[in-house]
C-alpha cells in the first residue's frame, strides 16, 4: 500500500484528491494547478517549454526543435524527487510534450518507488486508469465508488437525445492538429460526428479535410491552454481560406474553451470536459462549468 505519492502530472494529481488521499500525497509537477488545497506540495518536475498565451506557430516550432534534438520538454528533478522518498510515482506515456514520462526519471530518483504510467485513451480507459492509481495506493473500494460516479456521468451523457453536429475539435490551431484520444469520444459519447474515431492519437490534419468536413460546431481547446489560449488560437483559424463559409462561422457556433483544465488532462475533469461538450451541442441543458467556455465572437 503507498503511503507516499508523488504526481507528475495533473490529471493524477485530481485523481489522487477524489480518491481521498491527499494526506498521501507528498510531491506533484510543474503544471498541477488542483485542487488548491494542494499546491503547497513540493514540486519534482520542471517545464522546459513554456506553452503560456503565445503564438501557436512559435511555439510549435520549439515543441519540434526540441523533438529533433532530443531536448526534454519536462525534466523531474531527480534531487527534489529522492529526497521525498516516493514509494508510488504516477506519470504517464501519452504523450511527451505533456508531462514527464518514465523516461525521464532515472533509477537513482526512483529508488525503490513503483512507477504507475497513466496511458488511458479513451474516457473509458481513464476510468481503468483510475482503478490501477486506486489499487496501487491500496484504495480499491475507492476506485470503485469513483468510478462509479463517473461512469453515471457518462452514461447520463450518452442516453440523452443524440445531435446531428459535425464537430471540429480544434487541439493545435497552427500547423492543425485535432482532438485525440479522449476528446473523439467526448463527442461520440455526445451523440455527434467528430473527424475521427474515440482513442485516435491527436494528429495534424490538411485545411481542405476540414473544409470536406464542412463542421456544423467548431470547438477550439489548444492543449494546455486556457480560454485566452483558445483566443490567440482563433485568430489563426481565421486567416485560413474559406473559414467564415464554414457552417459553424456562419452559424456562429465557434466556441473557446479551458483545454487545460478539462480536456488536455486525463482524469475525473475529462467527465466535466464530456458534459460541456454535451451543453455545447443542446444535449445537456445544465452548464457543468460556468467561466470554461464561451460562444467566440468575430
Amino acid at each position: 500500500m503507498a503511503q507516499r505519492i508523488v504526481s507528475l502530472l495533473p490529471g493524477a494529481t485530481e485523481i489522487v484528491a477524489a480518491l481521498g488521499l491527499a494526506d498521501r500525497l507528498v510531491g506533484i509537477s510543474a503544471e498541477c494547478d488542483q485542487p488548491s488545497a494542494l499546491m503547497d506540495r513540493p514540486r519534482v518536475s520542471i517545464a522546459a517549454l513554456d506553452t503560456g498565451e503565445t503564438d501557436p506557430a512559435a511555439i510549435d516550432r520549439e515543441v519540434r526543435a526540441r523533438l529533433a534534438s532530443g531536448a526534454p520538454h519536462f525534466r523531474a528533478d531527480s534531487d527534489a524527487l529522492r529526497a521525498l522518498r516516493p514509494d508510488l510515482v504516477l506519470s504517464q506515456s501519452l504523450c511527451d510534450v505533456c508531462a514527464a514520462t518514465p523516461d525521464s526519471l532515472t533509477a537513482r530518483a526512483i529508488g525503490d518507488a513503483t512507477v504507475l504510467a497513466l496511458d488511458g485513451r479513451d474516457l473509458k480507459g481513464l476510468l481503468r486508469d483510475i482503478e490501477r492509481v486506486a489499487a496501487a495506493a491500496g484504495v480499491p473500494d475507492r476506485g470503485v465508488r469513483l468510478i462509479q460516479s463517473l461512469e453515471r456521468r457518462r452514461r447520463t451523457v450518452a442516453e440523452r437525445p443524440r445531435s446531428t453536429a459535425r464537430v471540429l475539435a480544434v487541439e493545435w490551431p497552427e500547423p492543425l492538429f485535432i482532438g485525440g484520444h479522449w476528446v473523439p469520444d467526448m463527442i461520440v459519447t455526445a451523440g455527434a460526428r467528430a473527424l475521427n474515431a474515440p482513442g485516435d492519437h491527436s494528429v495534424a490534419i490538411d485545411w481542405d479535410q476540414v473544409r470536406d468536413f464542412a463542421p456544423t460546431v467548431v470547438l477550439v481547446l489548444p492543449c494546455g491552454q486556457s480560454i485566452r489560449g483558445a483566443a490567440t488560437g482563433l485568430q489563426s483559424l481565421q486567416q485560413r481560406p474559406g473559414w467564415r463559409a464554414l457552417p459553424a462561422v456562419r452559424r456562429g457556433e465557434v466556441y473557446l474553451l479551458d483545454g487545460n483544465r478539462y480536456f488536455s488532462r486525463p482524469g475525473p475533469a475529462a467527465f466535466t470536459g464530456l458534459e460541456i461538450t454535451a451543453h455545447i451541442l443542446g444535449t445537456d441543458a445544465t452548464d457543468p462549468a460556468p467561466g470554461a467556455w464561451r460562444r467566440a465572437t468575430e
